[in-house]
């Protein structure tokens, strides 16, 4: 029910406001082209600028993906007035509100998810048959490596785009199909940064071969494929280690939208629970901005993971790696492994070890060590609340006074979105 455009013309439309999102490497680095015909864009000289559009519309998803679950999930509360971005802070969110069924990247529509997501995951499929399509020298007959780099890169983003959708949402459909279970994105997920593995291994690939393994370690662990999950999830070992989902300041399409909304404007505030957490663990980043919130008779808390609207997301870390590999080793009854884990990381913060007395107490401390380490990033707060069938929030919110609504997963829309 989504396709309401061509996918060619769906391609060329995006085209026009991504390509001027790349900031990932060398290797996709182009220059703003302008408006592209699409009757040109079966041209292989055009492979980096469209592989750039995939880049470009997941990251705009993704960064509206993350202000929309921090907002929604228990991290943060409500601090204004308007509709619809009351709704989104007091689970008011349906199926009909377009807001979140039709909205877009730009600031007007604050954390549009429905339309952004699937354009996201339309353009890497297409995209992907585009350049499978094409031949090597076709694509660069200098470099012979260069389109199964491309390909690779156009499956990892694609198959995030089916991770989140799998992991909050409610019901799923592609390609005017029925409504299916999340589980089909997931399992699509899983399929696809297998072949991202396996394409940039052949490359040697290593920006692309790490995202892709991280992101199928995740969704392993969605999948309760524990044993998987911690032997992927294993393979990282350089603390360093982060992909980023780049932001900008100039474009508003390029806007981080969480820091815009409640760090900028206000309109939500941290959760107290987060303001407790953060006065006795460093690693959630919280602070009071020393300012009233959208509500004036708010005091604003924000996150300090984002300083400015160009502040970037983190998609994939060790830090994930490290609690993935933890709670798959504590879902499998490996207790003493798993807080092996959590109590190194958390000594090297400065924090006491954690001495669970079951396994279900060590899934538990595991979770909780998530919801400190990666909170208000890329909703694995919302995703973490849903898998573990965690009570949500219920009553008023304490400084608006509104009844929270009963929306937890992402609900399916009744009206169609073109070209999602």
């Amino acid at each position: 029910m989504w396709q309401k455009v061509s996918r060619r013309t769906r391609a060329g439309v995006a085209l026009v406001g991504a390509v001027t999102l790349l900031a990932c490497s060398d290797l996709l680095e182009v220059p703003f082209p302008g408006r592209i015909p699409t009757d040109q864009l079966t041209s292989p000289s055009l492979a980096p600028v469209l592989v750039g559009s995939v880049i470009g519309d997941f990251e705009c998803a993704y960064s509206n993906y993350t202000g929309g679950a921090a907002v929604h999930s228990d991290e943060y509360e409500s601090a204004n007035g308007n509709i619809p971005l009351t709704l989104w802070g007091e689970r008011g969110i349906s199926n009909t509100e377009d807001d979140y069924v039709l909205g877009g990247c730009e600031t007007t529509s604050s954390f549009g998810l429905n339309l952004t997501l699937y354009t996201a995951r339309l353009q890497s499929e297409t995209i992907f048959n585009q350049l499978d399509a094409w031949t090597d020298e076709q694509v660069s007959a200098i470099d012979p490596k260069l389109r199964t780099n491309y390909k690779a890169t156009v499956r990892a983003y694609g198959a995030y785009a089916y991770t989140l959708m799998g992991e909050t949402f409610c019901k799923v459909a592609f390609d005017r199909g029925p409504e299916l279970e999340p589980t089909v994105a997931l399992d699509s997920a899983e399929i696809k940064f297998q072949e991202a593995i396996t394409l940039a291994q052949s490359t040697g690939n290593t920006d692309i071969l790490q995202m892709a393994t991280l992101g199928l370690a995740r969704v392993k662990l969605d999948l309760k494929k524990w044993s998987e999950a911690a032997a992927l999830a294993a393979t990282f070992t350089d603390p360093t280690y982060v992909k980023l989902a780049t932001r900008g300041a100039n474009d508003t399409r390029r806007y981080n939208k969480l820091f815009y909304y409640a760090s900028e404007l206000g309109a939500f505030t941290v959760a107290t629970a987060y303001r407790d957490m953060a006065a006795a663990d460093p690693r959630v980043k919280v602070a009071d901005a020393g300012r009233g919130a959208f509500l004036q008779n708010v005091e604003l808390w924000v996150t300090t993971k984002y300083t400015g609207r160009e502040s970037p997301i983190r998609l994939a870390s060790y830090a994930e790696a490290r609690l993935i590999q933890a709670e798959a080793l504590a879902q499998q009854g490996q207790v003493a492994a798993s807080m092996a884990i959590i109590n190194a990381d958390r000594a090297a913060a400065g924090l006491g070890p954690l001495n669970p007395a079951t396994q279900a107490e060590a899934v538990a401390a595991v979770i909780a060590e998530r919801r400190a380490v990666l909170s208000f990033e890329g909703g694995h707060r919302l995703n973490d609340l849903l898998r573990t069938h965690t009570p949500w929030k219920v009553g008023a919110n304490v400084f608006t006074g509104r009844i929270y609504g009963q929306t937890t997963c992402w609900p399916f829309p009744v009206k169609e979105s073109a070209g999602a």
